[in-house]
């Protein structure tokens, strides 16, 4: 009965459970007896005739028992009035049969499903009666005054609803569970991958040195390190000082705690190329060190995240400068000084790099300035290593990537790579420092516009920047129409080699310079007899002719450009001149 909410008062009224004998009290009331004999319980008996013909006689029932109780208690508290609830219960199914008692408990505890009990083994005696004595009520065997109830069919589906309901609870748990661990399991799996990445990025790079130094030469200690995430952050205001934007990512400028200015190129490519070309670039720019190259300081992983910290070049790119408005015009002669640097750059890395290399994206973008205007090469993400190491390059076969309008035609169609295609960008190049067209404009070539004024040299002069055609030199222009026509040749096999373009590009900018060059020429020829090799100055009319290999030719870097050939005296690298000690 406890089950469906029955009081254990009630149950003991009853004669429930064992035989313990109870002295529950309802306003002095201790027996059955006297229960039927106090005030206004009559009304009650007669409000709560059974059987119930409809829910209205059970309501009729309850309110008067609520009046008897009220008029009984009064004002008592609450386990009083409880008390004698359950004692006008045990009187009133004193008084009748064990289903109208099972029907009054239905109505008066709100109860369903009880059912009759079977009948007991032995008939009952009454307890109690007119002359019955005030002693206690007490409960002679579970059989006496039963009240009894069975659990019916009503309970079953109890236990069919709560069974599923627990097991939906624990699969939506597990379920649960089973996700979350999905989640940390593959947020692992990627910090893993991310760590993994970040080894091979800083695997040349002992971590428990926080700093690495180069000596170039010729140039200033260069300083080579792992910034954090946090400070390149801040050095670059939260990433607002915004100085360049290219396909490769965004170039902020940065101004360290230490005092370091830099630039720090954010890559935007997190793809598994945009990793090959991160990791390629620092591995290179770790190891070269020449004026016209822009040093690596260092770099930054976070996560997804890619930065490469360089030198701070204060006056921007080459490209700004010819095609931006507002800018002001370049000068001839920084013009013939910033294509000098640029092929000391592609000299230093066909030359004296070990292994030599191919820049592969020679272009005004990729050409900086400091702030004394002089050139530097950048960007080296798609540099590509000669095959074996060797200074003559062997076509080397890889992905055509580059820049349209200044690709070697020759390399997009073999798709065989060799140091003649830096040539050929570096004539663009050479053509739009000339012109200051671009590469591409108005849907023409550069290279196959400029044929027809390069074809005759009355229309020479057409070719110069606008800005400047009345301050070149016509002589110096001439030379550098020759070095464009050479260079831009459609077979690799016809264009010069680096050296020879930057002997030329000297000898027009400094006729005292020739004479050096020569001295320097016939020493190297008498250390490399029997290559068959002949003397003599090359002339531009003779440019044509001469057209190939040039290794062997003096290297012309000057001051700017020593390094170089310091860092040859410093590797004694195999590929250098015989005589070149001797310098």
């Amino acid at each position: 009965m406890e089950l469906y909410g029955v009081p254990k008062n009630a149950t003991v009224f009853c004669g429930f459970g064992t035989k313990i004998p109870v002295n529950y009290e309802c306003e002095g009331r201790t027996t059955v007896t006297q229960m039927l004999q106090s005030p206004k319980f009559m009304d009650v008996m007669q409000n709560c005739k059974v059987p119930f013909s409809a829910e209205s006689s059970c309501r009729k029932c309850l309110n008067a028992g609520i009046v008897y109780l009220h008029r009984l208690v009064g004002t008592s508290d609450n386990i009083t009035l409880s008390t004698c609830r359950d004692a006008t219960y045990a009187a009133l199914a004193s008084q009748v049969d064990d289903a109208s008692a099972v029907n009054i408990a239905a109505c008066f505890f709100g109860v369903q499903g009880l059912n009759i009990p079977p009948e007991p083994s032995s008939p009952s005696t009454p307890t109690s009666g007119p002359g019955a004595s005030p002693s206690p009520l007490v409960a002679d065997s579970p059989s006496q005054f039963v009240l009894g109830v069975t659990l019916n069919d009503n309970h079953h589906p109890f236990h069919l609803t709560l069974i599923p309901g627990i097991g939906i609870a624990v699969t939506v748990i597990a379920v649960t569970m089973l996700i979350v661990l999905m989640v940390l399991i593959r947020k692992k799996h990627r910090e893993l991958e991310q760590s993994e990445k970040i080894d091979k990025v800083s695997k040349a790079f002992p971590p428990p040195r926080p700093m690495r130094k180069f000596q170039d030469g010729g140039g200033p200690t260069s300083m080579f390190r792992k910034f954090s995430y946090k400070e390149t952050k801040k050095a670059t205001d939260n990433f607002n000082t915004i100085i360049g934007q290219g396909g490769f990512g965004t170039v902020y400028k940065a101004q360290f705690s230490d005092g370091l200015v830099a630039a720090v190129k954010r890559m935007n490519k997190v793809s598994e190329q945009g990793e090959d070309d991160f990791r390629r670039e620092i591995e290179l720019l770790a190891r070269l060190h020449h004026r016209h190259l822009v040093s690596l300081r260092g770099f930054c992983v976070k996560k997804h995240e890619r930065f490469l910290i360089y030198e701070y070049m204060k006056n921007g790119s080459l490209k700004d400068h010819l095609h931006s408005p507002g800018k002001p015009p370049l000068s001839w002669q920084t013009r013939i000084q910033i294509a000098i640097d640029v092929a000391n750059a592609l000299e230093y890395l066909h030359f004296y790099c070990d292994p030599p290399l191919c820049h592969r994206d020679i272009k005004s973008s990729n050409i900086l300035l400091d702030e004394n205007f002089v050139a530097k090469v950048a960007d080296f993400g798609l540099a590509h290593a000669s095959k074996d190491g060797s200074i003559s390059f062997e076509p080397v076969n890889t992905d055509i990537r580059g820049t349209p309008g200044y690709m070697d035609p020759e390399y997009v169609v073999t798709q065989e790579l060799t140091e003649k295609s830096d040539v050929y960008s570096y004539g663009v190049v050479l053509l739009e420092i000339l012109t200051a067209r671009r590469a591409i404009q108005d849907n023409k070539n550069l290279v196959e516009w400029s044929q027809i004024f390069m074809a005759s040299e009355t229309r020479l002069p057409e070719l110069v920047d606008p800005r400047i055609r009345d301050s070149f030199d016509l002589d110096q222009l001439e030379t550098i129409v020759t070095i464009v026509k050479w260079c831009t040749q459609r077979e690799g096999q016809a264009r010069p080699s680096i050296k020879q373009v930057l002997r030329l590009l000297y000898e027009s900018s400094d006729p005292m310079h020739s004479g050096f060059l020569q001295a320097v020429e016939d020493e190297e020829y008498e250390g490399s007899e029997g290559r068959g090799r002949s003397k003599g100055k090359m002339h531009r009319s003779d440019v044509f002719f001469h057209s190939g290999d040039g290794r062997y030719l003096a290297s012309s870097s000057t001051s700017r450009s020593y390094c170089s050939r310091s860092l040859l005296l410093e590797t004694g690298s195999p590929q250098s001149p015989t005589n070149i000690l001797s310098l």
